[in-house]
């Protein structure tokens, strides 16, 4: 990237300001690095290609019209992106002004000072409107040590979707919406049951789908049922004292495999190679009763393949329900999705702030909402406000299901973004995807994962974990929002 740039005039600055409330938090944050007299042409972003991309690029000629600054998006795989943004950091090079991060990725980069914490950017912007995202999902995905570190561009949670159509022709009765102490995992494996055998339109029906492949599809699908039976990775986190030692063991643990297990006995035998999309896909080519997912298939599966544009079968024949829970165990909701960052290394900060702003301003998500290209492909809110409107509701009329499962949601729990999550995420999807194939019993395959999560805990200085702990809880993340909304 260019280093060196241009002087510019205050009159420069200043030329074509908007009198829109966006424009004018765009243009105070570039103010703020007014000391460096840099003349802001251009801004890198790099990007994974979750539905959020295409409507985001969508959008960026209203930000470069508002502006006048240039965004260079570029989009990546998932491990592409991880492994050019971790080469950058470690060279310490401005590869990017903003970049898309993964909430497993939060604790490492913001930790090793590869990204800025924005909470003095927030307290200083007036128009950001901090209090209107959902704290669930800044706890989940933005915070780590008291700092926000990124914005949520795409907020995911899980719930479930089903064939109206179906379940009406079968005399199955459909799922609830809200949650309650009668809609558990047993009675979500008894209502596929019914589906078991069954042909519909003269096509046999398989009961639901699930994510077989490892490490990360199946460990992304299995922990929600993990979460709701109350399993829990470690011994103490996220609240303090953080004790790491493994807890990879117990009843919870062998029942959420049980329930597992018997999910991809009513799939199709080749989910054991499924990744997170070929669940999704599945669904949409109509054989499928109903299954559990990412929110994003809320909308994905109205089209045939991903991204299509091309209409899917069941694109007007499905519903979506809450997410089933554990008998007298409160609900957790795992909560992750994608969100924006500034790497330390970029020279243009400030303008990476105010772009991740307005990429994650009401506004620009509503408009994001509305983009009508790919049959209407994002609803994956941070905002609160958004969840009421009127227009997105009549797009996405099961906002209000979604909603409620992202304020159950607890993503610091259902996958704990700890340094290190990669690796025991490995041995995790690799020791799922053989339970699911294999005849033993839970118990021992487990104690072979926790020994694993031993040594790479020890490898990585966690256990014993001689940093200072964090009481990190929802309470503590929620007088943050409100201590540096009211600043």
């Amino acid at each position: 990237m260019q280093k060196d740039m241009i002087a510019l005039s205050r009159r420069n600055l200043l030329k074509g300001v908007s009198s829109a409330a966006v424009c004018s938090g765009v243009l105070g944050a570039l103010a703020a690095s007014r000391a460096q007299a840099q003349d802001i042409t251009n801004v890198r972003v790099l990007s994974v290609e979750d539905p959020f991309f295409f409507s985001l690029k969508a959008m960026l000629p209203d930000f470069e019209k508002e502006t006048g600054i240039k965004v260079e998006l570029e989009s990546l795989s998932y491990d592409a992106l991880q492994a050019r943004l971790v080469s950058a950091f470690v060279a310490n090079t401005s590869d990017a002004d903003v970049i898309a991060v993964d909430q497993m990725w939060l604790g490492q980069y913001l930790d090793n000072g590869w990204i800025v914490s924005l909470n003095d950017h927030i307290a200083k912007d007036p128009d950001i409107d901090l209090a209107d995202f959902i704290p669930e999902v800044l706890y989940s995905s933005n915070m780590w040590r008291g700092q926000i570190a990124t914005l949520p561009v795409a907020a995911y949670a899980q719930g479930v979707m089903y064939r109206k159509d179906m379940f009406e022709a079968l005399g199955v009765v459909a799922p609830p919406t809200e949650t309650s102490d009668a809609w558990t995992w047993t009675a979500y494996i008894d209502t596929l049951k019914k589906l078991e055998g069954k042909t519909f339109k003269d096509v046999p029906v398989f009961p639901t789908v699930v994510c077989g492949s490892q490490p990360s599809p199946i460990v992304h699908m299995f922990t929600q049922i993990s979460a709701s039976h109350g399993a829990s990775w470690f011994k103490s986190f996220p609240a303090q004292p953080w004790d790491f030692e493994p807890m990879l063991s117990g009843p919870a643990w062998e029942k959420s495999i049980e329930v597992y297990r018997e999910l991809y006995r009513l799939s199709p035998p080749e989910a054991i190679n499924y990744v997170w999309f070929d669940a999704g896909t599945r669904f949409a080519k109509g054989d499928i009763g109903m299954f559990y997912w990412w929110t994003p298939y809320f909308y994905l599966i109205k089209n045939s393949g991903y991204m299509t544009g091309s209409k899917s079968s069941v694109m007007d024949v499905y519903a979506t329900a809450a997410l089933p829970k554990a008998e007298g165990i409160a609900q957790t909701i795992s909560v992750g999705g994608w969100s924006l960052g500034v790497p330390a290394s970029s020279a243009k900060q400030a303008a990476g702030y105010a772009f991740i702003k307005w990429a994650t301003s009401k506004a620009t998500q509503k408009k994001m909402g509305l983009w009508p290209d790919l049959n209407y492909q994002f609803s994956d809110f941070g905002r609160a406000s958004l969840y009421e409107d009127k227009d997105l509701k009549a797009v996405y009329p099961y906002l209000d299901v979604q909603y409620r499962m992202m304020k159950q949601g607890n993503g610091k729990v259902t996958r704990p973004p700890v340094p290190g999550y990669t690796a025991l995420e490995s041995v995790f999807g690799l020791t799922l995807n053989q339970l699911l194939t294999g005849s033993e019993a839970p118990a021992p395959a487990l104690e072979r994962a926790n020994s694993l999560f031993a040594s790479i805990l020890k490898g990585n200085f966690m256990i014993p974990y001689q940093k200072e702990s964090y009481d990190d809880t929802l309470d503590g993340a929620k007088a943050l929002i409100g201590k540096l909304a009211n600043s």
